[in-house]
């Protein structure tokens, strides 16, 4: 069963004080730790809160026939960023929070209580570059002295600080302008940033928006892009019986959504992106292609090794560079095996 709310951003820091006093008493789990330590059973009516971004899980879920398999009751909630929906994760608010890879290197720095319990790779082309009307930007080299914008400590900043370094640039060479994602387009039109990294489905609306009066789309360079997205769980949650069972349960089920919608990416194309999302259907297909297909890697050594490079990357450039960061922390090492084909609580029944 799911539902879903818009979030109250007044709720949010009501639920502070208690999140805090939950969490401090929440140690890390150690790295050895395996999937037989977490509990199968979700009892009766468990409620699980999750982010969603412009009901993309909602919909794949639904899509997939997994949302009725859910052992839990499952509430989706859509935010526009992964800052957001962490603070609402450290309040108290969301259990889980899908994100890119940075996202829980900013958690993991400041100390926000949050594992990993989840990773899916996609092997598409990510976030492009957007260009302002009239901005004369063809290339990624064209970028140089250029108002660039992009969130701080976000996936966005470390794929323009890879893009930059395709092309021999760094942040020195740009003007960064410091920025909320739901911002991006607007400040591209106004003319406030000349350039701006864009996921989808929001690159292909600003195209349609500002593609007539010269804004294009630039490509990421190759390896720009780590195409990770994880699921993190406050410790809070994994400290529970009952709601580490249903996170183990979502985790499962959403590799398994994963796996559904590699296999229909024509279905996924015209029901969330045509029909859902409003996207003619040739910007759809390009969304199909930023996207690629989804694997499930586990917490490999690669998957570790990458992470730690971005930590590296950010931390050169200046982010969450005053304290040790550690790749292999931000795991919760339980759910590291788990896979598509792992038992749900429902199977077992």
């Amino acid at each position: 069963m799911t539902t879903t709310w818009t979030f109250n951003r007044r709720s949010l820091l009501q639920g502070a004080a208690v999140a805090l006093s939950l969490t401090v008493a929440t140690g890390l789990l150690p790295a050895e730790a395996n999937a037989d330590e977490l509990p199968l059973a979700v009892p009766a009516g468990t409620k699980l809160v999750v982010t969603d971004d412009a009901n993309r899980f909602e919909t794949l879920f639904t899509l997939s026939g997994e949302r009725d398999k859910l052992a839990s009751e499952v509430t989706f909630v859509n935010f526009s960023s992964g800052p957001i929906g962490l603070e609402a994760i450290r309040a108290g608010e969301v259990h889980v929070g899908e994100v890119a890879d940075v996202p829980p290197i900013l958690a993991h720095y400041s100390g926000a209580d949050v594992l990993i319990v989840a990773a899916v790779r996609r092997d598409g082309s990510g976030l492009s570059i957007g260009t302002a009307p009239n901005s004369n930007i063809k290339s990624l080299a064209d970028l140089k002295g250029k108002r660039v914008a992009f969130g701080e400590a976000t996936a966005a900043q470390a794929t323009v600080i890879r893009n930059l370094q395709s092309v021999g640039l760094t942040l020195a060479d740009i003007e960064p302008v410091i920025l909320a994602p739901s911002y991006y387009s607007d400040a591209l039109i106004s003319g406030e940033v000349d350039a701006a990294p864009l996921k989808q489905p929001a690159g292909a609306r600003y195209l349609a928006r500002a593609g007539k009066d010269g804004a294009i789309s630039i490509p990421s360079a190759a390896g720009a892009y780590t195409g990770l997205h994880y699921l993190y769980a406050s410790k809070a949650a994994l400290a529970d019986p009952a709601l580490s069972a249903a996170i183990r349960d979502y985790v499962v089920h959403w590799y398994r959504a994963e796996r559904w919608r590699n296999e229909n990416q024509n279905v996924w194309l015209s029901e969330y992106l045509v029909k859902g999302q409003g996207i003619p259907a040739e910007d759809a297909d390009a969304i199909l292609k930023a996207d690629g297909n989804a694997s499930t890697p586990g917490f490999t050594d690669e998957i570790l090794g990458i992470q730690q490079a971005t930590i590296d990357l950010l931390q050169k450039a200046g982010s969450f560079a005053d304290k040790e960061l550690k790749a292999k922390d931000e795991f919760d090492f339980r759910f590291a095996k788990l896979s598509a084909d792992d038992q749900t609580a429902r199977d077992t029944n």
